[in-house]
């Protein structure tokens, strides 16, 4: 194997090991269809409203998140989301071991 080989072959195997870490967190933090999810504002904008929005489509609060400015909610995602349109908010699941193990 010549040198651009060697190169290309160690190139390969680190972009397929950052696709088996990006599937796993992806799989790890997706939210579920209905329960356990942790709110996360991307910007101060949307932080200010965030939480009233999300109680407003049906989220009922377990706690604040192991994030600042976060929170962890029980729900439904369709509506949550649709109640956060326009804002900059990440939804993700809420592991109990991240999240504080709040009952729901």
């Amino acid at each position: 194997m010549d040198r651009f080989g060697a190169m290309l072959a160690r190139h390969a195997l680190s972009a397929q090991l950052a696709l088996v870490l990006l599937a796993l967190l992806c799989a790890a933090f997706w939210p579920p269809a209905q329960g356990r999810m942790l709110l996360v504002p991307v910007s101060s904008g949307a932080a200010t409203h965030m939480l009233a929005r999300a109680v407003d489509g049906g989220a009922q609060l377990l706690g604040t998140g192991p994030i600042p400015g976060s929170f962890v909610i029980t729900g439904s995602h369709l509506a949550v989301a649709s109640a956060l349109t326009g804002e900059a908010v990440l939804i993700l699941a809420a592991p109990p071991a991240l999240c504080g193990g709040v009952a729901a």
